[in-house]
């Protein structure tokens, strides 16, 4: 497993809560629908503040679906008049409307309207941001990605700004994976697996630095720990360094060995046994494709199956993290 899908682990969460809106117009809340900026304590002091939106108790629970309250109607089979009339208890929920949205939902939610509550982030950095540079992105590559503004990214990770599905689907999409409003502490550079690698190729710093396209001063300055890389250094310095050795596409300690390659729209996996020279699967890589993974596999002593990945997709192998980040 990819080790950047173990990010989870090292992410405290901050999840959303609903409660009752009710005596809204008396607490001088937004109207439905509406997002704004409210004191965390009610303390003119208080820098925190809490995002507060009102939404149905049915949008909230196709949200927790991840479905908007477009696509929940689309798949009850109503239209989204209708839906929006039972769910503000205009009209009951009747037997066959129960039926179509426990089929959808698994629940029947309650009517009326719900008081979403989101704190803001707070920490040295965030899931979304670590996770950008885990696959060597910055904030605006993962905005490009995702057809949305750097501005409004940052807000959202930070907690500033509601998530809406349509904005989750397209993060997930942009960072190949989950995408969360949560703290995250800052991963370090592992600069032991930079020497290893180094030495696997058996490649010098200075020639290290010329490949990437930086400075040795600013390669030295990361070996030592004095400069954190950019997701665009680190991209570079992975594209480098972490591309199979000569050594490991030849010769490999286990059964089989397996390359996974892409060359602009094309991509394939070759599958070798141990010796590297009968191939059994995908024929050989084409010249210029860039290896996306590489790992040996085969069975131990005690006949279970074992993988040791030699390249992992990202830039998750030059990073490593201390512990986590409570908030």
């Amino acid at each position: 497993m990819p080790a950047w899908a173990a990010i989870g682990h090292f992410m405290a969460k901050k999840p959303t809560e609903t409660v009752p809106a009710t005596g809204h117009k008396q607490a001088g809340l937004s109207p439905p629908g509406a997002s704004r900026f409210v004191q965390s304590g009610g303390s003119e002091m208080s820098t925190t503040k809490t995002i507060e939106r009102i939404e149905t108790e049915v949008q909230a629970a196709a949200r927790r679906k991840g479905l908007t309250f477009g696509e929940l109607a689309t798949k009850m089979g109503v239209t989204i008049g209708y839906l929006s009339q039972v769910a503000n208890g205009h009209r009951k929920w009747t037997p066959k409307m129960r039926a179509k949205v426990i089929a959808v939902l698994g629940e029947v939610p309650g009517q009326g309207k719900v008081h979403m509550r989101q704190e803001p982030v707070d920490g040295e950095s965030t899931y979304i941001r670590e996770r950008a540079r885990e696959l060597g992105l910055t904030m605006r590559d993962v905005a490009a990605r995702a057809g949305l503004s750097a501005t409004y990214v940052s807000r959202v990770s930070r907690g500033h700004k509601i998530m809406t599905v349509d904005v989750r689907r397209r993060l997930e999409a942009a960072l190949e994976g989950t995408a969360e409003v949560a703290s995250a502490e800052r991963a370090d550079v592992n600069i032991q697996a930079l020497w290893d690698r180094m030495n696997a190729h058996d490649i010098s710093q200075n020639k290290v630095a010329q490949q990437a396209g930086i400075t040795s001063g600013h390669l030295s300055s990361i070996m030592s720990g004095q400069r954190r890389p950019s997701p665009t250094v680190l991209r570079k310095l992975h594209d480098v360094l972490f591309q199979p050795s000569k050594a490991e596409l030849r010769v490999m300690p286990a059964e089989v060995k397996v390359v996974g390659w892409r060359k602009g729209e094309r991509s394939g996996m070759v599958v070798r046994e141990n010796d590297g020279k009968t191939a059994r699967i995908g024929g050989r890589m084409p010249d210029g494709a860039n290896v996306e993974f590489a790992y040996r596999t085969g069975y131990d002593g005690t006949g279970r199956t074992y993988v040791h990945h030699v390249i992992q997709r990202g830039c998750s192998a030059l990073l490593t993290r201390k512990g986590v980040n409570s908030s």
